[in-house]
């Protein structure tokens, strides 16, 4: 590689940021309204559909714990459909006692049971497993054959006067006339309230647009990037085929690089703009910069796939505009999980109408 100067990459970055750069979009993708249509209409029917049967495969892979003596539990895997269904049409305890009267037939659920029952199950003891096991289906399913994620933060407000979205423009607004940078901030916006918002940082295919690794806290001390070695084993844990990960400036420094590169996966996040090709021992940091200064129109490419995670964010706050319920930090991580499986269970409802060339039938492999 032919030695570059720093100011060439700084002004490229520059050049990028302001949108001075004359970067050729990439043509939009054609899709079939008619096919679309179809999955719009048969949404709610096709989205109970799966959570059954999507939470049966999951339920034969586990083990459950057996009982003593005494009555009989309510089986965890009715526990959580009643969990997906209530997230899914965004209710709180009470109402879903008596969806679950309406549904039950079409979600396979045989008895009824009280909404005490259903606010139980928020216990990570009671739903975990089952719920980590959804998502591990829905990527075995769905990101079968992604191989390019992309890696994003957001928040759910624990009240409806909070908006994620406007705190985090306040605090970029705070840190650009304390630094003169318009750097994002590592850590998340938080009001004076002990627990506003439900802080979450995931990984999406930018293809499927479902989502891999996941890490949620109620924490907002807990910055963005100490999120991201979790999420990125738990990504390389499900879909182990992935072979890019893609981010914006704040993921871009030698160490995320290097935790990226140490799975053998290529790393795309925009350069800051005191960017330098100093590597300080992380190869793929100066391989990354090279990349984004010799072919930059490429590189671009690939990077602005990025904006799919922003997209999925958009697409659940939509579908699920309400606030984070629960009060107890255990409970909110499980309602938050609750959101991101019932995400990718629609979208998965989706794909199997209108791409379904992008998925492989989860009925295919029942049980491990």
């Amino acid at each position: 590689m032919a030695k570059k100067n720093i100011e060439d990459l700084r002004n490229l970055v520059k050049s990028v940021r302001d949108k001075s750069f004359p970067y050729e979009k990439r043509d939009q993708a054609e899709r079939n309204w008619h096919l679309y249509d179809q999955a719009q209409v048969n949404e709610i029917a096709d989205v109970l559909e799966t959570i059954r049967d999507v939470v049966n495969i999951a339920s034969s892979r586990i083990q459950e714990e057996k009982r003593g003596a005494g009555r009989p539990p309510v089986p965890a895997s009715d526990i959580v459909k009643v969990m997906l269904m209530q997230a899914y049409f965004g209710m709180p305890n009470r109402i879903a006692e008596g969806f679950l009267r309406l549904f039950s037939e079409k979600l396979g659920i045989s008895s009824e049971f009280s909404y005490k029952t259903i606010e139980r199950g928020y216990e990570p003891e009671r739903s975990k497993k089952l719920l980590d096991e959804v998502l591990r289906i829905m990527n075995e399913s769905g990101n079968s054959t992604e191989k390019i994620f992309s890696t994003d933060g957001t928040g759910d407000p624990a009240t409806m006067k909070a908006n994620y979205e406007s705190k985090r423009s306040q605090q970029r607004i705070e840190k650009e006339k304390k630094k003169g940078e318009k750097e994002q901030s590592d850590s998340f916006p938080h009001t004076k309230g002990k627990h506003d918002f439900q802080y979450s940082s995931f990984s999406v295919g930018v293809h499927t647009k479902m989502i891999a690794g996941l890490y949620t806290t109620d924490d907002h001390s807990i910055g963005e990037l100490s999120m991201f070695p979790g999420i990125m084993a738990q990504t390389i844990d499900l879909c182990p085929q992935i072979e890019t990960m893609l981010g914006d400036a704040l993921y871009s420094s030698r160490k995320i690089c290097s935790t990226v590169d140490g799975y053998g996966i290529t790393p795309y996040f925009l350069p800051k703009t005191n960017a330098t090709f100093r590597s300080k021992g992380v190869p793929s940091w100066k391989t990354m910069l090279y990349g984004f200064i010799d072919n930059t129109q490429y590189w671009m490419e690939q990077y602005h796939m990025r904006s799919i995670s922003e997209s999925v964010n958009s697409m659940m706050k939509r579908k699920m505009p309400v606030k984070i319920r629960k009060k107890l930090s255990q409970r909110k991580k499980t309602e938050e999980t609750l959101k991101i499986n019932m995400h990718n269970l629609r979208q998965y409802s989706y794909l199997r109408r209108t791409n379904p060339e992008m998925i492989k039938d989860y009925r295919g492999f029942p049980s491990k």
